[in-house]
């Protein structure tokens, strides 16, 4: 329901985007009392057709911390393998040569869980009036010193009026509250615009025809998700989704399997490139040989039909965070629409986590200790910028050492593991 400008008492936030970070903060704040209203520009929850894969790591205290006991209570749901004994070596990370098969290093992330998008959202979603179908057109925090107005257009042409407290964007990587943020700058829509990275990233998300052989290649490399680093390219196998038998939910597992690879290029160069599909399917293991036997195998068994395999070819965006102007502390961003990163060392999760988590700390101030709330975002804004950045940078070189097999041991990732780092 939307608000008018004085219906409600309480301290209303806008969330413009239904993505994980948007849901996570709407769980969070409406825990704590706030009144929460949720726009996003899809149809439905999952009205997107990709799917993908997330390690939470070394945010997964913090998340817990966000969320009320009912929601947390399902958080298995959207693990990829949740019947899986999380040992050691389960929560371990290991990166293998691609032309060798041979074990590089293994990266130790104590605690993790590889969790699906679109299992996460079903799971962060409950209980959550969503508004769908509805785009942003408009910020107006001129017409009143306290309240900001947010229009917003349906999928028929009809606009829409709300008036908040708060509006937090979380609408992804080419987010049109950050461009609406930097409307007022010079230049400001270049911008906020999301760059192109010159890094391509392809998925195929494969149900093998077979008896379960190449499941087994997969697991016997690592029970969740393997790295491969192979000549310019890197990139993963492992466990995307798990089905189980209702009779017996422990045995008789079934499951499905990703791949993805990770190279140089943009699509700038290459528009003609296969974007899903078949014909996705088939660029991406043509343009991938030379593998070690256990993982060409997995590729050259790969099915070319949509029925078995869903394929979906992109180039990363990325976007420095950069200061804007949050509207003396009432409109700011949190996740990737403040600062989109390259998935290299899985780190874009665990940050935008981390906003909201100090979104939230944020609001609280405000509300039970009146905290001066210019003060308290600009503070927010500052952290979220300077660490947004760091992070998306290291990213960015995490991906260019990774194209050479003589830079490995520069990585990150080789380095310091998947810990936090900045």
């Amino acid at each position: 329901m939307a608000a008018s400008k004085d219906s409600n008492p309480s301290p209303t936030v806008v969330i413009i985007g239904a993505g994980l970070t948007g849901l996570l903060a709407a769980q969070a704040l409406k825990n704590h009392g706030f009144t929460v209203l949720i726009y996003d520009s899809e149809a439905h929850l999952n009205a997107r057709p990709r799917d993908w894969t997330i390690l939470l790591h070394w945010a997964l205290p913090l998340f817990s911390s966000l969320l009320p006991p009912s929601i947390l209570a399902n958080f298995d749901r959207a693990i990829c393998n949740p019947h899986l004994k999380f040992d050691d070596w389960a929560e371990t990370l290991p990166m293998y040569n691609g032309q060798t098969g041979d074990l590089i290093f293994k990266s130790a992330v104590p605690g993790s869980r590889r969790i699906t998008r679109r299992g996460l959202r079903e799971v962060l979603s409950e209980g959550l009036d969503i508004q769908w179908g509805r785009k942003v057109t408009s910020l107006d925090t001129e017409s009143d010193s306290e309240k900001a107005k947010v229009t917003l257009e349906q999928e028929d042409g009809v606009e829409e009026e709300v008036w908040t407290d708060y509006v937090l964007g979380t609408d992804g990587a080419g987010s049109k509250v950050r461009e609406i943020l930097f409307s007022n700058q010079e230049n400001g829509e270049e911008k906020a615009k999301v760059k192109r990275s010159g890094f391509m990233i392809g998925t195929c998300i494969v149900d093998y025809q077979d008896d379960g052989e190449m499941v087994q290649k997969v697991l016997k490399k690592h029970p969740v998700t393997s790295l491969v680093m192979s000549r310019g390219a890197v990139g993963g196998f492992g466990v995307q989704y798990t089905t189980s038998s209702p009779s017996s939910p422990s045995s008789d597992l079934k499951h499905t399997i990703f791949w993805t690879k990770i190279w140089k290029g943009s699509l700038s160069s290459t528009p003609n490139l296969p974007r899903k599909g078949p014909a996705a399917v088939r660029y991406l293991k043509q343009s991938w040989q030379g593998l070690s036997p256990d993982f060409q195998v997995l590729l050259d068994s790969t099915p070319e039909d949509e029925t078995h395999t869903k394929a979906f070819i992109d180039e990363m965006g990325t976007w420095i965070a950069q200061p804007f102007d949050n509207r003396n502390g009432r409109v700011t961003l949190a996740g990737d629409a403040g600062h989109p990163m390259l998935i290299l060392r899985g780190q874009g999760f665990q940050h935008a986590v981390t906003d909201v988590h100090n979104y939230v700390q944020a609001l609280l101030a405000i509300r039970d200790s009146g905290a001066d709330r210019k003060e308290v975002f600009e503070n927010y804004d500052r952290d979220m910028i300077e660490r947004g950045s760091k992070a998306a940078l290291q990213a960015l070189e995490e991906a260019e050492l990774a194209m050479d097999a003589t830079s490995v041991e520069k990585m990150l990732m080789v380095r310091k593991g998947h810990g936090r780092s900045v």
